[in-house]
């Protein structure tokens, strides 16, 4: 018997400590192939084109029969929707095709969080631009067109009157959803869930939307907000009723929602997800709860635990990626001389030219830190923010 992981993240290298004498049979994307450590895992299957689901799908049913898998775990938003069907396809425990489209579809996602009693914008499924237009005249201007399934902020538009709506982006072929701009301040809460229940929950806000680091190349700047103030209360509750609206996943499972924090005080539902947070949320949730989001999720599909014990009293992190700009990248710091740095990591290279973000996690140098209880939490997060748009140097 072995577990079956479908993976394209950067983390091989650890997967075997955090499931220890497990038979492993990985199905992964080339660039993740790399940090597979040798003689540890059962199998290694490297895909040529993780997003063909066709060719993943053969590849991981052959894996199923000559393996005799028995469970599929996943850590991507790419895999939810493929693991889930496999399971169907197999007859394996774990998360569900009806639930695993629920947190992939946003549109479906929305609809029943709404029916939970979570506030979500106005929104509808459009194929073109007499949907939008139509759409914008029950609810005007501006309006927000998306992929229904995307992820990473990518396709995303703001249409802000008739003339733009006129070129909605290319759906090739699918739904695109289409929703009222909301106002507001982006905010995340990530933890982990079980049975339709948040186990813990930490709200963290960000200095710049994902849109804004996708389209105009902003920093991608977070930070963990006090668990005692009044607006961390409501995400966490907000989550959690959002997590009891859609279709539960029974093993433990981390989350990763947003919302807006709008200038009148609600707090919206962006959307959310069934796998760890994006950039440096994962690092900066384990520096806060000395639980790493990625082997809670392993763990918990491979059915080894049903709780998590968070550690107490730790300082509350944040993180910055900062993504490329397009032109030749003249200076790139080396270090990060302020005050409460963990890890400073320069990814890119001076003299190189770069196109922009193909997406909102896209980034030539990556920063945690530690958030100073003594200072408001905006402050710490432009400081990164200044810090960076004084050192580096596009040409």
């Amino acid at each position: 018997m072995a577990l079956l992981l479908l993976n394209r993240r950067p983390i091989l290298s650890a997967v075997p400590d955090w499931l220890p004498a497990a038979s492993l049979v990985v199905v992964t994307a080339a660039p993740a192939a790399k940090e597979a450590p040798l003689g540890c895992f059962r199998h290694v299957e490297t895909v040529p084109d993780y997003e063909d689901d066709a060719a993943v799908d053969r590849v991981v049913d052959a894996l199923c029969r000559d393996h005799s898998v028995e469970r599929v775990l996943t850590t991507a938003e790419i895999d939810v929707v493929r693991a889930a069907r496999v399971r169907e396809r197999h007859r394996l425990p774990g998360q569900s095709v009806e639930s695993a489209l629920a947190y992939r579809d946003k549109y479906r996602m929305k609809r029943l969080a709404a029916r939970g009693g979570v506030p979500v914008a106005p929104m509808a499924l459009v194929r073109d631009a007499d949907g939008v237009r139509s759409f914008a005249a029950r609810y005007g201007f501006p309006v927000v067109v998306k992929p229904a399934d995307g992820g990473g902020s990518v396709g995303v538009r703001v249409l802000r009157d008739a003339s733009e709506a006129a070129c909605p982006p290319a759906g090739e072929g699918r739904e695109l959803l289409v929703e009222r701009f909301v106002e507001g301040v982006v905010c995340h809460v990530d933890g982990l869930m079980a049975d339709g229940r948040v186990l813990h929950a930490v709200a963290s806000r960000y200095l710049h939307s994902n849109l804004d680091t996708a389209v105009h190349g902003l920093p991608s700047v977070s930070g963990m907000l006090s668990a005692d103030e009044p607006v961390a209360k409501r995400l966490c509750a907000a989550a959690a009723d959002t997590v009891a609206a859609l279709p539960p996943v029974a093993e433990v499972t981390a989350f990763h929602a947003e919302f807006f924090h709008t200038p009148d005080d609600e707090v919206v539902l962006c959307e959310i997800a069934c796998r760890p947070g994006g950039c440096g949320i994962p690092e900066a949730f384990e520096l806060a709860t000395g639980v790493n989001p990625y082997a809670a999720q392993l763990l918990g599909q491979a059915g080894r635990i049903s709780g998590v014990e968070v550690a107490a009293g730790r300082p509350r992190h944040g993180w910055a990626w900062f993504p490329p700009r397009p032109g030749v990248l003249r200076r790139l710091p080396a270090r990060c001389p302020l005050p409460g740095t963990v890890r400073y990591t320069a990814r890119g290279r001076a003299g190189a030219r770069y196109r922009g973000p193909a997406s909102s996690t896209d980034r030539v140098a990556e920063l945690v830190f530690r958030v100073d209880d003594a200072r408001p939490l905006e402050d710490v997060l432009r400081e990164a923010d200044d810090w960076w748009a004084g050192d580096v140097r596009w040409g």
